[in-house]
């Protein structure tokens, strides 16, 4: 007995394993699936409750065109928008005063809301395979520079016989940081790199990249 059950379960870690090497599987929500969606990006984002508040916020900035143009999008997750909402509550609570002012969507500035969206998007399709381990810049639809590339990272190096590579989207502040940064660098002048945390999903009109969930939402 003590056989079978040694043999049953080395059979299920390495279908597990096998599994989890496929190359062309897409995680998506916790559930493999193929990257192309039959729908455009605005509709996606509404099937997902992880951004039910970012859709409120482009139906609020009229930006729904746009999210469905040509483009690439890094949809910030509903956490980012929650966490500004704390920090901006927490500062008019200090200037005033008063525990119990709070800061909603509804005191969201929509020029402000607008070009903080617009940064997250990118004309034409920028996808993985156009990527690589170097720095190259594009400019968002807000004007502002981003560097986007590919790290390797040496996490589930036993499942895989190379390097997994993770998508990094990098706002150039003054100039790309040096590297190594000098000691003295000024806080201000370094970049603000974020981990993509579900890349390449295609859908009927351009591509959507999914920012980690502690993402800064509205630089």
């Amino acid at each position: 007995m003590k056989i079978k059950l040694s043999y049953i379960l080395t059979l299920v870690a390495f279908c597990v394993a096998f599994t989890a090497c496929k190359k062309n599987d897409y995680i998506i929500g916790g559930d493999l699936h193929d990257p192309h969606v039959n729908m455009t990006t605005y509709d996606f984002l509404k099937t997902k409750p992880l951004f039910d508040t970012l859709v409120v916020l482009i139906d609020k900035a009229g930006l729904k065109d746009e999210i469905n143009g040509d483009n690439t999008f890094f949809a910030p997750t509903d956490y980012s928008i929650k966490s500004l909402l704390e920090r901006r509550t927490l500062i008019i609570q200090q200037k005033y005063q008063d525990e119990n002012i709070k800061y909603t969507l509804d005191s969201l500035p929509i020029p402000e809301l607008r070009d903080s969206l617009r940064s997250h998007l990118f004309t034409g399709k920028i996808n993985r395979e156009q990527l690589t381990l170097q720095n190259k810049v594009f400019k968002s639809l807000a004007g502002e520079d981003f560097s986007i590339l590919l790290k390797e990272v040496n996490d589930y190096t036993g499942l895989n016989t190379t390097k997994p590579q993770y998508l990094y989207l990098t706002k150039i502040r003054n100039g790309l940081d040096p590297d190594p940064i000098p000691d003295d660098y000024p806080d201000e002048d370094k970049d603000i790199v974020d981990l993509v945390q579900t890349s390449g999903i295609l859908t009927t009109n351009g591509v959507l990249h999914v920012l980690n969930n502690r993402h800064k939402f509205y630089w």
